[in-house]
């Protein structure tokens, strides 16, 4: 990470440094989808549905992982995001160093805690009997690397709370060239099957951490800030970055725990259904990347404005988030229009594949495909409420879009011309809701904030 690198956020014309800052972040997104999709598409061609499934119904359980990776990811972006718009680099450093100790030792456990109960987890969501060993594997190696994508992802969000979004798209492209590589060496040429992915996935997260590793800590204490005194471990420190990422794991791991309920209402239908969905929601992964970098950016780009004393920009940069997201949403959707079939052709042989995939892989695409509109609205409203530190309304914004989602996939699903239509469907629905609360949850939050100033001001005159 040079200096060069990075961009200021807290100067400039907004929706320039959003998209500039942006793009890295979103390619760097797209890359990391590539790991757990290049193994859906090779196990799936070369193993067929079944192994295809396996891969897809694990996912449901890495994703309650990889929440507390991202959520811990978020925490840190923002404490580290202010004080660095503060230009505290001394604070910077002591922050950089407390969280990197921390995310070794909660990765430990929670990987630990993956190995133990995966089995059980998988029976909880009701794995069809005949992919559930396969799935096991998948998600026990998985586990065995969680230290590493855990690492990756909170170095990835140090790097961009300095506004450097290059290095880890840099880092992600070299991981995922290797990742596809060894699946095909292990999938296809040595016929390892489920397993042989989770290894080549583990083998390209643990280049990434690594690398980022020392690229980061060169550019911390030997280079750029290495003037600056700190503290290798700053209890105070921890608490404050537990207090922004509270939030956002809880967030993360909620909304984890919805999709393994949901991934719960597929399986009923079968490993055909099942391997369609999982095709189909690997495309939709891929699709959603941009929004979530936006929301990243815009997080971001709030916190270190705020930091600098300069709240009339968020506002501003809200706005060109906003704009930037429909843009994507209309490219995304003309895509997906024009070429689903070859999309879904890169998972499964839809000549050969079975009725009940192909079906319900393509009526998930389409129908996702009219509705990331709805994403990019949710999008920007979690970015700005991250940034801002409106955190509680944060939580409660996704909450209560997970809870409308699992009533609407459990309550849907018995209508017959709906069935598994509802896991999907009730995604844009829980987005609706989210956008709703969040508009009345601010102007009631805002409307107490004037209250309260307009009291605070009333008083003193009298005084």
């Amino acid at each position: 990470m040079q200096k060069a690198a990075n961009v200021d956020l807290i100067n400039g014309e907004p929706s320039k440094m959003i998209f500039r800052f942006a793009l890295p972040l979103i390619l760097a997104n797209l890359f990391q989808q590539l790991y757990n999709t290049v193994d859906t598409i090779i196990v799936g061609r070369f193993n067929g549905d079944d192994a295809l499934a396996s891969v897809g119904t694990s996912f449901a359980v890495t994703m309650v992982m990889i929440a507390f990776a991202t959520g811990t990811g978020t925490g840190c972006s923002v404490l580290i995001s202010k004080r660095y718009g503060e230009r505290n680099f001394s604070e910077v450093k002591t922050a950089v160093s407390t969280v990197l100790i921390f995310s070794l030792l909660f990765s430990a456990v929670i990987g630990a805690a993956g190995l133990i109960f995966s089995k059980p987890l998988l029976e909880l969501l009701k794995t069809p009997q005949n992919i559930i060993s396969d799935a096991e594997s998948y998600l026990m190696i998985y586990s065995a690397g969680m230290p590493f994508m855990f690492l990756y992802n909170v170095q990835s969000s140090i790097f961009s709370s300095f506004g450097n979004s290059k290095t880890p798209l840099a880092l992600l492209i070299m991981s995922s060239l290797i990742n596809i590589v060894l699946d095909l060496l292990f999938v296809g040429s040595f016929s390892m099957g489920v397993k042989g992915a989770a290894i080549a996935t583990l083998i390209a997260q643990g280049f990434s951490a690594s690398v980022s590793f020392i690229l980061l800590i060169r550019s911390v204490y030997f280079k750029e800030y290495r003037e600056y005194s700190y503290r290798h471990f700053s209890f105070n420190t921890l608490k404050q970055m537990l207090s922004y990422a509270a939030v956002s794991v809880v967030q993360s791991s909620v909304t984890s725990v919805g999709m393994m309920m949901i991934q719960a209402v597929v399986n009923r239908f079968g490993s055909g259904a099942l391997a369609g969905y999982t095709a189909a929601s690997k495309i939709d992964s891929f699709a959603i990347m941009p929004y979530l970098a936006c929301s990243n950016a815009l997080s971001t780009f709030t916190a270190q404005n705020i930091g600098a004393g300069r709240q009339n920009r968020v506002s501003s940069g809200f706005k060109a988030c906003l704009k930037i997201c429909i843009i994507m949403s209309l490219i995304e959707f003309a895509l997906i229009s024009a070429f689903h079939n070859q999309f879904l052709s890169l998972f499964m042989d839809i000549g050969t594949a079975s009725q009940d995939a192909v079906k319900t892989g393509l009526s998930y695409m389409i129908t996702m495909s009219f509705c990331y509109w709805i994403m990019g609205i949710n999008s920007c409203q979690n970015g700005m409420l991250r940034g801002t530190g409106m955190l509680k309304i944060l939580l409660a914004n996704s909450m209560i879009g997970l809870i409308i989602r699992v009533i609407f996939a459990y309550t849907a699903v018995n209508i017959s011309f709906i069935g598994v239509s509802s896991v999907w469907l009730s995604m844009p629905v829980g987005w609706t809701f989210s956008i709703f609360f969040c508009i009345i949850a601010k102007r009631i939050v805002l409307k107490k904030h004037n209250q309260q100033n307009a009291y605070t001001n009333t008083n003193t005159k009298h005084q």
